[in-house]
């Protein structure tokens, strides 16, 4: 299997719950995502981009997908024009907010990490 689909911890937030999805609501929810996090010019759309659980449902719903080996592969490193249009965003919702205090430099990646996934950051690759 290839490491992209390894195994989160799926139980930090309580027990999980069955439902039933087909290809189509697995491929819509994915659009959405990638969507808010690498189209959305709006910085609100941060809030969600780097959410751990919406990431771990963006997970779930690739691993569930029947291209589940496909989309890993082509996740599975960075995308410097997405990470530029994250950046950006970052760089506007600071100056919006200019009484919020700004992060270390390691919070600052880990929550970079989160607005970019499923990419990698490309000092990951």
């Amino acid at each position: 299997m290839n490491k992209f689909l390894k195994e989160q911890n799926d139980h930090r937030d309580g027990s999980l719950r069955a439902i039933e999805v087909n290809q189509a609501e697995i491929i819509a929810f994915q659009k959405a995502m990638l969507y808010l996090k690498f189209s959305c010019e709006e910085t609100d759309s941060l809030l969600y981009a780097g959410s751990d659980s919406l990431n771990s449902l963006l997970y779930k719903m690739m691993k569930a997908s029947d291209m589940a080996e496909s989309e890993a592969s082509f996740y599975n490193k960075s995308l410097p024009v997405n990470e530029a249009f994250v950046a950006q965003k970052v760089k506007r919702l600071e100056q919006e907010q200019p009484y919020v205090q700004p992060p270390s430099p390691e919070q600052a990646k880990e929550i970079m990490k989160s607005y970019m996934y499923p990419f990698l950051l490309s000092n990951q690759t």
